[in-house]
């Protein structure tokens, strides 16, 4: 009798016909796998190109009058979560049409998938005779068109059922879909409940709070602190919900005063149903996006390359300069071809042989195949405002105050790691915020006294991959309680 209880019935070496099949297989697979990678289809690098895609960097519109036109492009940050509005293109919804999902997503700037366009809807008259958007107008909300190849995809909902709802909280569902049909209609009311009614019709400024109800519904588009994890990270879930205040709405008070009184509209809100407006600060932040996908001249690669960098978070350009350190055997701050292009794909930039020989070959000057990769990091690096340098001072003053001496154990015993925006947000653990933080430090004696310049330059990297003034300031005074 057989017994087939043995962990194998043959061993590695056992010869089936003229050949040993497993060796085959082994082999097959290996082959397999060095194609695949030689032309980029291995799992990893397509997931990696993908999110690469995802996050290129877009153009805000800036507001000349301080309202909100059709046609701007602009991000939507919910007071809740703290995280802007985001398509997941990777993430195709299971039903009959192409439909994507939609999350919040902490950003520290605009990308093609947290960049929305404000469009009219046309099938309605507009009763105002002006691009502007006017609260109680109703309008539909688009994904900005290179996340999809010029397609176009609206922000919609439908009434929830058992079948179609909110993958975890089981609400009415928000994806962006690409039918244009009234079920991606939405209109704005404002915030406060003491002005929702008089501020109908009147034009919507960009740093009004808002609320932004689903027009078939009747609900309000809402963020929770519901994680839902992606390809892009621990991200929150989306979905139509009203949040309304139980108290009392007064209205008896109201309607003594004069004011026309209706119950539901004078209840206070909560923050998962806020909406604030994010767009440019600046004139120089509204650019043509057509030069991000346009790779033929090293201008236009080198703002992809920063785009990939700042994408990595706040110490995207520290790692980058840690890995041209450590392949710095020889300590003079030069690197050649190879170790530049193995450098880049370390540190997770996505981009071909020929990009990657462009840019080399602009840094290297006297063409003697190296590289000062100090030279190539400062075309990233950005001069501090007054404002970021002021915090970085006081940082180091109360560093130096406390401590009597600014060095890396100092600073490890200083930290404070709880309050760090990560952290508060559950996007990382406090372990991991202090890991980050020690690890982008050059390797260096930790009982060795740190100057202020070599605390100025960290901190020049930090804020060179932080665009928002008020992210920057909030990394430094929760992180030294300032």
């Amino acid at each position: 009798m057989h017994n087939y209880n043995v962990d194998h019935k043959y061993k590695f070496q056992t010869r089936i016909g003229n050949w040993f099949e497993e060796w085959e297989l082994d082999e097959t697979k290996k082959k397999d796998y060095l194609k695949n990678r030689q032309n980029g289809q291995l799992a990893s690098i397509v997931k990696d190109t993908k999110t690469n895609f995802s996050l290129r960097l877009a153009s805000l519109s800036f507001p000349q009058d301080d309202y909100i036109h059709f046609g701007f492009h602009l991000m939507l940050q919910n007071l809740k979560t703290l995280g802007f509005l985001s398509i997941d293109i990777q993430e195709r919804l299971k039903i009959g049409e192409e439909a994507y999902n939609i999350t919040t997503a902490q950003s520290t700037q605009p990308t093609v998938r947290s960049v929305f366009v404000i469009i009219p809807y046309t099938k309605e008259p507009n009763y105002y005779g002006d691009d502007v958007l006017h609260y109680g107008q109703q309008f539909r909300i688009v994904a900005n068109p290179r996340i999809s190849n010029n397609k176009t995809f609206y922000l919609h909902s439908l009434p929830q059922t058992p079948t179609r709802c909110a993958k975890i909280s089981r609400k009415q569902e928000v994806c962006a879909i690409e039918s244009d049909v009234f079920n991606a209609v939405w209109k704005l009311e404002h915030a406060d409940p003491k002005i929702r009614f008089e501020m109908e019709g009147q034009p919507v400024r960009s740093d009004d709070t808002v609320l932004i109800k689903h027009s078939f519904t009747q609900h309000w588009l809402a963020s929770d602190d519901i994680v839902y994890q992606n390809d892009f990270g621990r991200e929150r879930e989306v979905f139509v919900h009203s949040y309304q205040c139980l108290n009392k709405t007064q209205n008896l008070i109201a309607e003594k005063e004069g004011r026309t009184t209706i119950d539901i509209p004078l209840r206070n809100q909560e923050p998962q149903n806020l909406w604030k407006f994010q767009v440019a600060r600046n004139q120089n932040e509204q650019f043509d996006e057509s030069v991000m996908d346009d790779n033929r001249n090293v201008k236009n690669l080198m703002i992809r390359v920063k785009q990939q960098i700042t994408g990595k978070g706040a110490y995207g350009l520290r790692g980058l300069a840690k890995i041209f350190l450590e392949m710095d055997q020889n300590n003079n701050g030069v690197v050649e071809y190879n170790d530049f292009k193995w450098g880049l794909r370390n540190f997770g930039l996505t981009l071909s042989e020929d990009e990657t020989k462009m840019i080399f070959q602009t840094f290297d000057k006297n063409g003697n195949g190296k590289i000062e990769f100090n030279e190539f990091l400062d075309a990233f690096r950005l001069q501090m405002s007054d404002k970021r340098l002021y915090y970085v001072q006081r940082a180091y003053a109360s560093i130096e105050q406390k401590a009597g001496k600014v060095t890396l154990e100092t600073m490890g015993r200083l930290i404070n790691v709880k309050e760090h925006p990560d952290v508060l947000k559950g996007y990382k653990t406090e372990r991991q915020v202090f890991q980050d933080f020690v690890s982008h430090w050059n390797k260096t004696n930790p009982d060795r006294v740190i100057p202020f310049q070599e605390f100025g330059e960290f901190y020049q990297d930090v804020s060179s991959s932080v665009q928002q003034d008020e992210t920057f300031e909030a990394i430094l005074k929760k992180s030294w309680n300032l």
